[in-house]
């Protein structure tokens, strides 16, 4: 091989692996943000206050106590079986205060399954939370009857930090082992 090819193929080389690290590694704004998983107890009569108080289990970062303030108004939607309001939602961890304004969409005939989405407020949030955005949602079902509901449903979502953390801290929660939104709640009807 004559040195202009060698010189040639070297170039290449390098080019090449210049590349294949720029486009490999993450973006920070990537790097912060993590996946939100878990499942909310609301209404959990293990907790102070019970019917807007509970607490989330398999949400890793997540993992806490958790305090709900509704707005007393609902608005009606277009469809009679369903009612929409709205509510602040705090979520106490060992790394500060998460907290998200909530959407719901309540199924009112059934009194049965409802979601709600919870953005993430990156002014009133704590802790390793501070400057925090992103969005939560949450699928549940109603057990029971008011006052002694309870509110089970599964998280997921995205959690973007304003700083970085250590992987161990991924924000990753624990899968659970059922689809059934009443996982571990028993049943209080």
């Amino acid at each position: 091989m004559n040195a202009e090819k060698r010189d040639f193929l070297t170039r290449v080389a390098v080019i090449l692996a210049i590349e294949l690290f720029v486009l490999g590694q993450p973006s920070l704004a990537q790097t912060r943000c993590r996946q939100a998983t878990g499942m909310w107890l609301d209404g959990d009569p293990s907790t102070s206050y019970t019917g807007e108080s509970g607490k989330i289990i398999h949400g890793g970062i997540l993992n806490g106590t958790t305090v709900v303030v509704y707005d007393p108004a609902y608005v009606v939607t277009p469809n009679p079986n369903f009612v929409s309001y709205i509510a602040e939602l705090t979520i106490t961890t060992s790394h500060g205060q998460l907290r998200t304004s909530n959407v719901y969409l309540y199924d009112i005939v059934t009194n049965d399954r409802w979601t709600a989405m919870g953005y993430i407020n990156p002014d009133t949030s704590t802790g390793r939370f501070a400057g925090a955005t992103g969005v939560l949602y949450f699928s549940g079902k109603t057990v029971g009857v008011y006052p002694f509901a309870a509110y089970p449903s599964h998280i997921a979502g995205r959690v973007c930090f304003a700083k970085e953390f250590d992987s161990e801290d991924d924000g990753v929660g624990e899968q659970p082992t059922s689809d059934d939104p009443e996982q571990g709640t028993g049943d209080r009807r």
